[in-house]
Parts: structure tokens; C-alpha cells; sequence
């Protein structure tokens, strides 16, 4: 259940005409929303997935490196429903155009979207340093131009600009804060965001475990805390060879526990399951072993999850 506090101010004029100004705040409680990231970030993609899941609370979109900003008016961002959320990322950003276009283009996005806030992410996980990662210093100088770019838009209380970043390598990288993360701090900045998985463990992490991590972050800069990506990887066996989890009870059942335990949590808005590759729930997958398995218990916990 996040929660957040509304400042609402009347201004009252009697038949004399004597008027008076009061503001009370409330406290507002939001359940948390429950989504998903599609197999691929494609109208097909999408679709199928609204077919399979139809009344999603929030999704996360992405466009990739040369793609430039994805339209609203067509393709993928067109499919998202009226009434949830979408948690977009892009990775193109020149300082001379960006700041025009992504005005522009939250401008562009339609009326019938202002029912719900949607998230912006520029360089999704930059840690990872892949061909179209910028360096820390350049990741650092475009997050301070996009958040001047919509500081003042007149729109701009319909998104929250989220930075996202890798937990696992963040939480074992010593330089991690001064590369990436103070980004976090930024003014302008409404979330933090991880990517939450429990790869590098051999068994399923409490949910204490994998994610004190991210929620220490941050609070360390009063923040919620969204989960653009989560997803556990079925375990059949222990690193010795031992039977752990070969029907994904335990998965199903660690899933149930996470989701109970970030819906406690006072500032925790949004999550997305990662439904690709090992965490796709409705793949044909590949034990080491060579055994093909589906995620049948996982996926009835996720079909419980998002009811």
C-alpha cells in the first residue's frame, strides 16, 4: 500500500464578502499496482499479453538505443489501456534536440491518460555498460538536462522521471552511489527504481533480502521505490545437485511471499514481473539438465497475484 500526502487549499467567501484562505493535507493510500514488462516491446508482444492478462495496473515499455522517443498516437505506447500505467524508458539523447523532443512529446501524450501518472526513464540500468550505455559523467549530465528540460512543463505533474538501476550490481559495487545512483538525488527526480532479480544466489532470497537493498536507496533520498523489473528464476537443484525446487513450489510461494511484503511497505507504487526469457510463466524452458519444464505454479501465483 503506498501512501503519499495531498495538501488540498479552499479559498471561502461570505455573503459580505469577507473571504479566508485554509490548507489541510491528507493522506492518500494507493494500492500498489502490479504489472508486467511484455515478452518484447512490440504491438504483437503487447497485445498478447492484454489478451492473457487484460486489465493491467501498470506496464513497462522500453525503446531501444537509435530508436529514438516512441509515439503516442501509434505503436506500442498506443496499446497501453487509458487506465494504467506505463513506465517507459528510451536511450537516445543528443543535448542539442532532447530536450525539445521529449517536451514535445509529453505534450503530445492524450487526455485520456491523465486518469493516471506515467514513468520516464532515460538509460535504463546504465551499470551495465553495454554499447549504448553512456559513461557515468555522460549518464550524470543527461539526467540533469532532462530533468531542467520538463522542470516547468506545464504537463509535467502527469509523469514521474524514475532513474533505474541494477540491484544486484549496485548493491556489490563500492562505487556505484558516485557513478550512478546520486542521480537518485536529483531535483526533479520523483522515484528511484531498481531491477530486482536473484540471480548469483543458490536459493530463493527472503523478501527482507532482496530487497532491503533498494529500499534503503531510496529512502536515503525520501523517495518511493518502483520495481520496473522483478522476476525469480525457477531453482530445481542446489549448486551441489540436491533437489531444491524442481516443480516451482518454492518460486511460486517466494513470489507470494515478495509481493506481501512490498505491498506493506508504505512507498513502494509500482512493480513490473519480467515476463522474458526464464521468466517468461508461459515458455517451454530448459533445465540445465536438458529437461523442458513450464512455469505452471509460478504462473498460477502471478494469475492470484494480479487478480
Amino acid at each position: 500500500m503506498a501512501t503519499r500526502t495531498v495538501a488540498l487549499t479552499a479559498r471561502v467567501r461570505d455573503a459580505a464578502g469577507n473571504a479566508t484562505t485554509s490548507t489541510t493535507t491528507l493522506t492518500v493510500q494507493t494500492p500498489l499496482a502490479l504489472g508486467w514488462c511484455p515478452p518484447q516491446s512490440s504491438v504483437a508482444s503487447v497485445q498478447a499479453m492484454l489478451a492473457r492478462y487484460p486489465r493491467p495496473r501498470s506496464m513497462r515499455l522500453y525503446s531501444g538505443a537509435g530508436a529514438g522517443l516512441e509515439p503516442w498516437s501509434s505503436g506500442v505506447l498506443a496499446q497501453v489501456p487509458a487506465d494504467c500505467a506505463v513506465h517507459y524508458s528510451f536511450k537516445d539523447w543528443a543535448s542539442a534536440t532532447s530536450p525539445a523532443a521529449i517536451r514535445d512529446w509529453l505534450s503530445a501524450r492524450p487526455a485520456a491518460r491523465r486518469q493516471v501518472v506515467d514513468l520516464v526513464t532515460l538509460d535504463h540500468e546504465p551499470e551495465q555498460q553495454n554499447g549504448d550505455d553512456p559513461t557515468p559523467a555522460a549518464y550524470r549530465q543527461e539526467w540533469q538536462e532532462l530533468v531542467a528540460a520538463l522542470a516547468g512543463h506545464a504537463r509535467r505533474r502527469e509523469v514521474w522521471l524514475v532513474p533505474v538501476f541494477t540491484e544486484y550490481y549496485a548493491r556489490r559495487t563500492a562505487t556505484w552511489w558516485a557513478d550512478f545512483g546520486v542521480v537518485s538525488s536529483y531535483a526533479g527526480v520523483d522515484a528511484v527504481g531498481f531491477d530486482i532479480y536473484d540471480a548469483g544466489y543458490e536459493r530463493y532470497r527472503t523478501p527482507v533480502e532482496r530487497n532491503d537493498f533498494a529500499l534503503a536507496q531510496a529512502r536515503r533520498v525520501g523517495r518511493p521505490l518502483v520495481v520496473p523489473e522483478w522476476g525469480i528464476k525457477r531453482k530445481p537443484t542446489l549448486d551441489n545437485g540436491a533437489a531444491y525446487d524442481p516443480n516451482g513450489a518454492l518460486c511460486a510461494q517466494a513470489m507470494r511471499d515478495n509481493m506481501a511484503h512490498l505491498r506493506a511497505q508504505p512507498d513502494v507504487p509500482y512493480v513490473e514481473w519480467f515476463y522474458r526469457g526464464d521468466c517468461n510463466l508461459d515458455a517451454t524452458l530448459t533445465y540445465p539438465s536438458g529437461q523442458t519444464y513450464v512455469r505452471d505454479a509460478e504462473r498460477a501465483a502471478f494469475v492470484q497475484l494480479t487478480a
